[in-house]
């Protein structure tokens, strides 16, 4: 399962999702059609938002395995106690194993007082997990890994293993430098994802410097690893995903003329 992710550049297919935040959380369409495309487009692979497979027919489930171009499980299980939360995390793992999906990214809760329940249960579930699958912590805004000290306080309660972290460089809680300070070699993944100053969300193109500078600093603090696209202008707006594809693509280019060194 293990493969090379340093310098990969990933779609996220939840980019493309109009439910990503709908109650009931079903797919609006089929990742499957679009693999190719993907492909052929130029994205190293995909971060698959786990409900386009457990929310699938075994048809689509059996096309994603098939594709074996899945690098990222993206799981929003939880990690409270309990049995529903348990078998959900089960559910992830399988989807995990049956993918052969090298890496799975995970959220924290919001309660500070819970991180011992959320630290023991995730430490639970990476048992449950291919032996070589890298474990990549979302450090998010709304969890217990939030900020640079928390996050960092985080993985050294998850101890010796293969725990990674997520950040997000173009929208942050705290200065990245202070990220990659606190965290270090631990940071393997970015989620790229731009906002204005109403909290719009916009292509890379539009703060190009501000891009350039974030990776340029990225690269400075010794980070080779993956990116993925997660989501880009028009998302919440008209949710058309031709124009989302077209967006998704033009941010690809920047970002990886940018990180190649080619920043025309």
């Amino acid at each position: 399962m293990a493969q090379s992710y340093e310098n990969k550049l990933y779609i996220g297919t939840v980019l493309l999702e109009r439910n990503r935040w709908a109650a009931e959380r079903m797919p609006s369409y089929a990742v499957s059609d679009w693999q190719e495309r993907f492909r052929g487009d130029g994205f190293d692979g995909m971060e698959l938002w786990e409900n386009h497979a457990l929310l699938a027919d075994e048809r689509e489930q059996a096309a994603l395995e098939a594709s074996g171009h899945v690098a990222i499980v993206n799981s929003y299980i939880g990690f409270e106690d309990g049995d529903e939360a348990e078998r959900k995390r089960e559910a992830a793992a399988a989807l995990v194993k049956r993918l052969r999906a090298p890496a799975v990214k995970f959220n924290l809760g919001a309660d500070p007082a819970q991180l011992p329940v959320y630290i023991a249960n995730v430490k639970r579930w990476a048992e449950l997990l291919p032996s070589d699958c890298r474990i990549l912590c979302e450090c998010h805004p709304g969890t217990v890994a939030e900020h640079p000290d928390a996050a960092a306080e985080m993985l050294r309660r998850l101890g010796d293993g293969p725990f990674e972290a997520i950040v997000h460089p173009f929208y942050c809680l705290g200065e990245l430098e202070d990220w990659f300070k606190k965290l270090g070699s631990a940071i393997t993944h970015a989620h790229v994802q731009l906002r204005d100053g109403d909290n719009r969300f916009i292509r890379l193109s539009r703060r190009r410097e501000l891009v350039k500078d974030r990776l340029a600093l990225m690269r400075s603090m010794g980070f080779c690893g993956s990116f993925t696209l997660e989501f880009t202008e028009g998302v919440r707006v008209n949710e058309d995903r031709e124009a989302l594809y077209e967006a998704a693509l033009e941010d690809l280019q920047i970002l990886r003329n940018i990180w190649s060194g080619n920043p025309s």
